[in-house]
C-alpha cells in the first residue's frame, strides 16, 4: 500500500509539474505575443485529438473512449460553482457567431467509435478516394467552439470528421459556441483537479491532463483580450476571404498607391487586431471588405492611410474537365 501510495503522489507531482512547464512557456510566449498563445493551444490540444482520434483504431470492438464533452474533459457542468448557487453551465455564454473551422489545422476532437466505420471513412474519403474530396455536411456535421481557448467539441460527423483531420481537408461549419470566460472568477485548475475557488471545493479531476492546460492558457487569453483564431464564417464561406487562406491575399495600398506586396488573411486579422478593431465588429467587417481604410505611423512616424484589397490567386487544377467555367470574381490582374 505504502508503495501505491508513493507512485500516486509521483503521478500527482509529475503531472504538476507538466502543468508549471506549460504554464511558463504560455506567460513567456504572451509577452513576446499575446496572439502566439492560439498556436500553443494547438501544440497542447495535440496529444488529446491523437488520443481521440486513434481511440477505435488502438482499441478492441466497442473499446473506444466516450465522445469528447465539457463534462467528460473538465468537470459537471452542472456542478455549483458561485457563493449564490449558480451552476456552471449557466454562465457559459453562447455567442450568435458562426465560424469556420479548418480540420488541417483548428484543435478539432472528434472521437469516432465504430471500427467499420472508422475503416469506411478512411477508405473511401478524401482526395483520391471513392468518394472524393471531403465536403462539409450541414445535416451530419456538428461541432461546438469552445472559447476563449478554441477547442471544438464533435458531436455530429465524428468518423467522416476524422477523416478530414487525418488527410487535411475541409472546413466545419458551427454556430455552437460556448464561452466559459465567465467561469474564470469562480474556479481554477491546481495541476492536478478542477477547483472551486471560493471554498476551495473540488470538482473533479479529468482523466486527462490537457483540458486543466487549457483552461488555463484560455484564462491568460481573457485577461490579455486575444480568443482562439477561429475564422469567422459567413453565409458563402468559401468565398469568404478570411477563410480562403492560400486561395487568395490582400494588396496593400498605402495612401492610395499599391505597395506591391500581398498580405495574407492572417496576417490582414493581426493589423486589425493591433489597430483595436474588434473581430466581427462593423468598423472591422467595412475594413476587411476593403470599404474603408485605418491609419498607422510608419517607421519616420508619420501618419499613413491603409486599406487592404482581397484579390483571389487562381487555382491550380490537374483536370481540364474541372475547369467549366470562367471565375466572375477574379481579376486580370490577379496571380
Amino acid at each position: 500500500m505504502a508503495q501505491l501510495a508513493f507512485w500516486k503522489a509521483k503521478g500527482k507531482s509529475e503531472r504538476q509539474a507538466r502543468f508549471k512547464h506549460v504554464l511558463e512557456l504560455a506567460r513567456d510566449i504572451s509577452r513576446r505575443d499575446p496572439d502566439g498563445l492560439t498556436s500553443l493551444v494547438r501544440l497542447v490540444a495535440r496529444p488529446l485529438q491523437a488520443k481521440g482520434l486513434s481511440s477505435a483504431a488502438f482499441s478492441a470492438e466497442h473499446e473506444a473512449l466516450d465522445t469528447y464533452t465539457f463534462s467528460t474533459l473538465f468537470f459537471i457542468d452542472a456542478l455549483v460553482v458561485t457563493p449564490d448557487g449558480k451552476r456552471a453551465h449557466e454562465l457559459i455564454g453562447h455567442p450568435d457567431t458562426r465560424y469556420g473551422l479548418r480540420l488541417a489545422v483548428d484543435p478539432i476532437l472528434p472521437v469516432p467509435w465504430l471500427r467499420p466505420r472508422v475503416a469506411s471513412a478512411l477508405a473511401t474519403i478524401g482526395f483520391g478516394r471513392s468518394q472524393g474530396d471531403w465536403s462539409y455536411d450541414a445535416s451530419n456535421h456538428f461541432a461546438t467552439l469552445v472559447l476563449p481557448f478554441g477547442i471544438a467539441l464533435v458531436n455530429g460527423g465524428n468518423h467522416s470528421i476524422t477523416a478530414g483531420i487525418v488527410n487535411g481537408e475541409g472546413i466545419v461549419e458551427t454556430t455552437q459556441v460556448d464561452d466559459v470566460s465567465r467561469l474564470y472568477d469562480y474556479v481554477h485548475y491546481d495541476g492536478t483537479s478542477f477547483v472551486r475557488t471560493h471554498d476551495g471545493q473540488k470538482l473533479g479531476t479529468p482523466r486527462d491532463e490537457e483540458p486543466g492546460m487549457l483552461f488555463e492558457i484560455g484564462r491568460l487569453m481573457s485577461q490579455l483580450g486575444v480568443r482562439y483564431d477561429a475564422c469567422l464564417a459567413g453565409s458563402d464561406a468559401a468565398r469568404e476571404p478570411h477563410l480562403s487562406g492560400g486561395d487568395g491575399y490582400y494588396s496593400v495600398v498605402i495612401d492610395g498607391r499599391d505597395a506591391g506586396v500581398a498580405l495574407t488573411a492572417s496576417g490582414a486579422t493581426r493589423a486589425l487586431h493591433k489597430v483595436g478593431l474588434v473581430e466581427g465588429s462593423e468598423a472591422w467587417t467595412r475594413v476587411i471588405s476593403g470599404n474603408a481604410s485605418f491609419s498607422r505611423k510608419n517607421y519616420g512616424g508619420a501618419e499613413e492611410e491603409i486599406r487592404l484589397v482581397w484579390r483571389v490567386r487562381r487555382r491550380v487544377v490537374d483536370d481540364l474537365d474541372s475547369v467549366y467555367d470562367v471565375m466572375p470574381w477574379v481579376r486580370d490582374d490577379d496571380d
